[in-house]
C-alpha cells in the first residue's frame, strides 16, 4: 500500500484497505512523519480540548494522543493549531503561543517554548 493513500472526510480518515478512523472533531490537517500519520483536529468555539494531536498508523490504529500539559489546561482554551517538522523533529504550536517539540514515537512533549 502507498503509505500516503488515504482520504479525509470531515472527522474520518479512510484507507485504501477500507479501514476507517473517526475522531470526535473535524480533521484540520495531517502530516506523514516517521512512518505514521500525525493528525491535528480542528477545535473551535469555547470547547476545552487541548490534546488535539494524534498519531495513527497506516492500518488506522491510534498510536498516541499528545501528552497532556496540565499548566496549560488550567488556562483553559489552548488547543493546538498547527503541526509541522522542524530540523527533522515533530513540532506543534498551540493557541496560547507555545511551540512544542513532540516525540513522534510516544506523543510525549520533549520541549516547550513560549513564542509570543
Amino acid at each position: 500500500m502507498d503509505i500516503e493513500n488515504y482520504h479525509i472526510d470531515q472527522k474520518k480518515i479512510t484507507f485504501e484497505t477500507g479501514n476507517i478512523v473517526e475522531f470526535d472533531f473535524p480533521i484540520k490537517e495531517t502530516l506523514v512523519f516517521d512512518g505514521k500519520i500525525v493528525v491535528l483536529l480542528d477545535i473551535w468555539g469555547n470547547t476545552r480540548y487541548n490534546q488535539n494531536v494524534f498519531a495513527i498508523d497506516f492500518n488506522g490504529k491510534i498510536l498516541w494522543q499528545i501528552e497532556r500539559t496540565e499548566n496549560l489546561d488550567m488556562i483553559g482554551y489552548c488547543p493546538f493549531i498547527n503541526i509541522e517538522t522542524d530540523n527533522l523533529k515533530l513540532v506543534s504550536f498551540n493557541w496560547c503561543g507555545f511551540k512544542f517539540t513532540v516525540d513522534a514515537k510516544t506523543g510525549e512533549v520533549t520541549e516547550r517554548i513560549f513564542t509570543k
